[in-house]
């Protein structure tokens, strides 16, 4: 009996032993990030720059996490990282913005920025035509998990100039 009991518990042991060694090793190997999911907030400050090379925006006004989400109406959750700068001139709307979006959350990201144009292009006030044409010829381009708005400036460059810039930041 004795070695019957001896027998099982060295089972037993080997056992827990073997499960203890595989959950550890799944532990170790599993990510809850992706490649993708680390934030780059060095290639979004060259992305902003580069486009801001050609785009100036004037009195510039930096888009902290407030002004993320309740002026822009974008889910932070769904943004690892983000830059950008918005005009803090009433006669003028130019915008340069950039975001890494999470995984799986780019579509909703550029979703949420073209409701934000969409936002910005209705008006009553015949005043603010002039913006309104800007915000309504903006670009937001997508690129892997990068999502990039710009609104050119009120006396800023055509958009061909912009268009160049976005695509040589992003590539």
């Amino acid at each position: 009996m004795k070695k019957t009991y001896r027998f099982f518990t060295t089972v037993f042991l080997v056992a827990i032993a073997a499960c203890m060694t595989v959950l550890l090793t799944a532990c170790g190997n599993s990510s809850s990030s992706s490649e993708s999911d680390v934030p780059d907030q060095a290639k979004l400050d060259a992305i902003v720059s580069s486009i801001e090379a050609v785009n100036e925006v004037p009195n510039a006004r930096a888009i902290d996490d407030f002004s993320l989400e309740n002026e822009m109406g974008l889910t932070p959750d769904n943004i690892l990282a983000y830059k950008g700068d918005v005009t803090n001139d009433q006669a003028d709307c130019a915008l340069v913005f950039a975001a890494q979006a999470k995984s799986g959350t780019v579509d909703t990201v550029k979703s949420e920025l073209e409701a934000y144009k969409e936002s910005m292009s209705s008006t009553l006030y015949a005043e603010f035509a002039d913006k309104v044409a800007k915000a309504q010829d903006c670009r937001i381009v997508v690129k892997d998990n990068i999502v990039v708005m710009v609104i050119s400036g009120i006396n800023g460059p055509d958009y061909s100039e912009i268009d160049t810039a976005i695509e040589e930041a992003l590539a």
